[in-house]
């Protein structure tokens, strides 16, 4: 019995043209001083380290500095699989505060609610940890707040989301209330297995920590969202917002190809429902510039949309949706017509897919 897998890599060739994403992508080095410190307390020698990836101090020292996500996949992988720094990201996280992280830490001091502070993450993350994607939803009574990896795996996938996710921790409780209450964060999960050096985790200001959990993600009551912050100022919000706009226009333009600035978007709520020129106008370029820039990178609106459907639909029928749910969600006129279009993809319906799914989930 054939599986997902199985009809996913049969159409491949129409799939794999829009896979790789982080080719152009570049890293800012904020945090690097931080890795840096921790690594020199071990004993590790920095220039030789750096000079493996062809870098050095100086370099990491410049305005606007960044090196590549192939650059820092290699120096991290080199600490943690031949110097078995397994708590790397741990380290690094514990150092960081809100201070450390620019004027994005600026507009952080200055927001007048927790929720705009999460509104804040959504968008801007990117400029200072670019394949880490923060998402919150308010479900009931509580506020869950998930990060979602976009290219790490293995041990790297671990560090880098202990890293940011201590990070975040850490700036949800210098976050203060005007009526001095305090954010309790109810639990705090991981889509890992518990290190060996689960002990450590205790640092995290949680009530309670989960391990193999389907997502990275955190809670905290929904009374929270909405209380006014001690600090809030809304012209230095603004600035510090203005200051961090500059910069995400800078590094899209600069670092992104086209391919991966459309697929953010359509991957956003409601980004499913954006036509090319409603992409185009949020690049700001002309419909024609986007087209021509997506056909030298050897790709098309249509093809990205595509893809994102694909993604989408599989993700929907295997949470349980029904066809005539899925097709709605995915903004087809009918079930007919996003049945026609799964057929395309996968060569079978909707319906002989779930059931060969379920049949090869169960024999697993």
């Amino acid at each position: 019995m054939r599986s997902f897998d199985y009809f996913y890599a049969e159409h491949q060739p129409y799939i794999g043209k829009i896979d790789s994403m982080t080719d152009n992508i570049s890293l800012p080095t904020y945090y690097f001083g931080h890795v840096i410190s921790v690594l020199k307390q071990s004993g590790i020698g920095i220039e030789k380290w750096l000079a493996s990836q062809r870098l050095d101090l100086a370099k990491l020292l410049e305005a606007d500095a960044r090196v590549s996500v192939q650059q820092f996949d290699g120096l991290i992988k080199t600490v943690i699989g031949t110097r078995g720094f397994e708590d790397l990201g741990l380290s690094v996280g514990k150092r960081l505060e809100i201070a450390h992280h620019g004027d994005f830490g600026l507009a952080i001091l200055n927001s007048a609610t927790l929720r705009q502070v999460l509104d804040f993450h959504v968008k801007f993350l990117p400029i200072r940890v670019p394949l880490i994607k923060l998402n919150y939803d308010i479900d009931g009574s509580q506020v869950l707040v998930t990060l979602t990896d976009e290219h790490w795996q293995g041990s790297l996938h671990r560090a880098v989301i202990e890293a940011v996710m201590i990070a975040i921790v850490n700036m949800l409780h210098v976050i203060k209330f005007q009526d001095n209450s305090q954010l309790l964060i109810d639990v705090v999960k991981f889509d890992y297995a518990k290190p060996n050096y689960e002990q450590k985790y205790q640092y995290i200001k949680a009530a309670k920590l989960e391990f193999d959990k389907p997502n990275c993600s955190l809670l905290f009551s929904k009374q929270f969202i909405d209380k006014p912050l001690a600090s809030a100022d809304d012209f230095s919000f603004q600035r510090a917002v203005l200051n961090c706009q500059k910069e995400l226009d800078s590094y899209l333009h600069q670092n992104l190809s086209t391919r991966y600035r459309v697929i953010r978007l359509l991957k956003q709520d409601d980004g499913i429902g954006l036509s090319l020129d409603d992409i185009a106008q949020q690049l700001h370029i002309s419909k024609r510039s986007l087209h021509r820039s997506l056909e030298r990178e050897g790709t098309s609106f249509k093809l990205l949309l595509q893809k994102i459907k694909i993604d989408r639909a599989v993700t929907l029928l295997q949470h349980g949706k029904t066809v005539t749910e899925v097709a709605d969600l995915l903004n087809y006129s009918d079930c007919a017509n996003f049945t026609r279009a799964f057929k395309t993809w996968f060569g079978v319906a909707p319906k002989e897919w779930i059931a060969r799914n379920r049949v090869t989930n169960a024999t697993k």
